[in-house]
């Protein structure tokens, strides 16, 4: 079998056989017996970069069907982008008794480092993506990006990320056109069936309806884009949602926390009580420090999500044991970012309606423009 006749599941965390040429012969002084060997053992990865790479684990000999396999280097590693080898005629190997992770634990060790997460490596299994992918990256889709009085154009972008209906990419190379977007931004993209039954990727770039600051105000818009959302999850309602948040305001619930010095302060004023609590009443007690507001963080199993509020009123009961602070999205975000629970989203009325921003598409908020128009 050969490389364009599988594709790169074949490789991809499995052992195989190559014919071993001059040029890979030389390439592999080091490994014993490969002056004797007649193929190598090689075992597939991806590297997020650079694709479907094969990491050449030990020399070997075949004869009439069967291979025996030499031990390993110790000190010399030698790998194969998959392009190099794609024409080659290969043998994969049945590792169900491990015989072969094994004897080659050391080296397969090293691959560790190339391991992603568990989004990535969820899109590498999407079987519908492969007629978009690129023969060598299987991490890199093509894309059209759409906007109205432009061409759908191609671009190359490489998957770092995986929403409900949703995927994140980087572009990878500059639209000819301009749909406002650049080489190395951050683009959403979704997946869709033609009328042909082809499968493509597409992002829309369309510029949304301009806003009024009233408009957003009572966060009626926001309440309702929410509720489409969750009802019927489109694109069009994923990104109606970031670009109304873009521009709002929300309530954070937060603690106040007291510098050490109005914590004194309070903690005499007490003690000059001696008991009589009643008597503090009507007292002004001024801080001489700036206080501390932090933040409440949620959390749901093993993540913590940072919770924002359309109204006070969307707290609830949750929200009487806070002080409640306003601030603009995009100082929330950079508050979500910074916390030290590494939070994996902001959370919308989290005892209402709930939704949820990724982490990951973060930026892809702040980086939107505006809808806001001044009168």
């Amino acid at each position: 079998m050969k490389y364009q006749e599988t594709g790169f599941r074949a490789l991809y965390k499995n052992f195989a056989a190559f014919p071993l040429n001059d040029k890979f012969r030389k390439a592999m002084e080091g490994y014993p017996n490969v002056d004797d060997a007649t193929c190598m053992l090689v075992y597939g990865y991806i590297d997020h970069e650079a694709g479907l790479t094969l990491e050449v684990l030990a020399a070997g000999v075949e004869c009439e069907e069967r291979f025996k396999f030499f031990d390993p280097s110790e000190d010399t590693r030698f790998f194969i982008r998959v392009g190099a080898v794609e024409d080659e005629e290969f043998a994969l190997f049945d590792d169900s008794d491990n015989s072969l992770s094994n004897r080659y634990s050391k080296k397969l060790e090293m691959l560790d480092t190339y391991n992603v997460d568990e989004e990535i490596e969820k899109t590498r299994e999407m079987g519908f993506l492969d007629d978009c992918r690129h023969p060598h990256y299987p991490d890199d889709v093509q894309v059209y990006l759409m906007r109205d009085g432009l061409n759908p154009e191609l671009c190359w972008s490489r998957i770092i990320g995986l929403g409900e209906h949703w995927i994140m990419g980087v572009l990878l190379n500059e639209p000819n056109q301009n749909f406002d977007y650049h080489q190395g931004e951050k683009i959403a993209f979704f997946v869709e069936k033609t009328e042909d039954e082809k499968i493509i990727c597409y992002s829309d770039m369309n510029p949304s309806q301009l806003l009024k600051p009233e408009d957003l105000e009572d966060g009626s818009m926001l309440r309702e884009a929410i509720a489409a959302f969750n009802a019927e999850r489109t694109e069009q309602g994923l990104i109606q949602i970031m670009e109304i948040l873009r521009d709002s305001f929300v309530w954070v619930p937060c603690n106040a926390v007291l510098s050490e010095l109005d914590q004194k302060a309070f903690a005499d004023l007490i003690d000059k009580a001696d008991g009589n609590l009643d008597s503090l009443v009507g007292i002004e007690l001024s801080n001489q420090d700036n206080i501390r507001m932090i933040p409440d963080i949620l959390q749901n199993g093993d993540q913590f999500f940072f919770p924002a509020f359309i109204t006070t009123e969307d707290m609830g009961e949750y929200g009487q044991h806070f002080s409640k602070v306003q601030k603009h999205f995009l100082e929330v975000i950079a508050l979500a970012r910074n916390n030290e629970k590494n939070v994996s989203g902001i959370v919308i009325n989290a005892f209402t309606e709930p939704w949820v921003l990724d982490r990951e598409i973060f930026d892809l908020v702040e980086k939107m423009k505006s809808r806001l128009v001044q009168e």
